[in-house]
């Protein structure tokens, strides 16, 4: 992780390099960053906290104060992936929603079950989550248990399936060769017509092919 930044009058000393740059942040917001960072620098093993800093990071534009995107935040001072940022942001979003919900009680326990629920639209969240406890009954309700049951909760996929184009190639020597032949009689003023007819019987057979 990125070195911690100190805030003097209104502006940042950029670790990396000491210089100062001007501060995006007031002081209050600034403060509100150096909490999240903390959070997140000491809690990892905490995930639902480090998720709740991070979008409050991400929706309140607390970056600001160190980069110009959230995607740049992520990367540069956090050291993480996109895909772990948002898993942590989606798991504690999930987690809130369904600790609010009286009638469930069994709840989420681990980020692995919570992860399996991002993809699902919120209002259907509380049914898959459900349907995953019931799948589950007295064995433990592993992220596989989730999978599972949110796939009948997740937006399917639009649009035809794509069709695979076979090319077939035609073998027309022998059509030819018949043809050759008709050919041949018919210059010496003979009768073609059983040329013809093994010609159209070949043709037939390789339409039907």
């Amino acid at each position: 992780m990125a070195k911690k930044s100190e805030v003097a009058k209104g502006k940042t000393i950029d670790a990396s390099d000491g210089q100062l740059v001007p501060s995006k942040l007031n002081a209050i917001q600034t403060q509100e960053l150096e909490k999240c960072e903390e959070i997140i620098r000491k809690g990892f093993g905490t995930f639902l906290e480090v998720g709740a800093a991070l979008a409050k990071i991400r929706d309140e534009k607390l970056f600001l104060g160190k980069c110009e995107s959230f995607d740049q935040y992520w990367k540069k001072e956090l050291g993480i992936s996109r895909a772990y940022a948002y898993n942590l942001i989606g798991s504690a979003e999930v987690s809130q929603q369904l600790s609010s919900i009286e009638d469930i009680d069994v709840k989420p326990l681990n980020e692995a079950q919570l992860r399996e629920l991002i993809g699902v639209k919120e209002e259907k969240r509380i049914d898959a989550w459900k349907r995953a406890v019931e799948l589950a009954g007295d064995k433990p309700i592993t992220a596989k248990i989730v999978r599972k049951a949110a796939e009948k909760f997740r937006p399917r996929k639009s649009g035809k399936a794509k069709i695979k184009k076979v090319e077939s190639k035609i073998d027309l020597e022998p059509a030819l060769k018949l043809l050759g032949q008709a050919e041949k009689v018919a210059e010496k003023g003979g009768d073609v017509v059983k040329e013809l007819a093994g010609l159209r019987r070949l043709l037939e057979g390789l339409a039907e092919g």
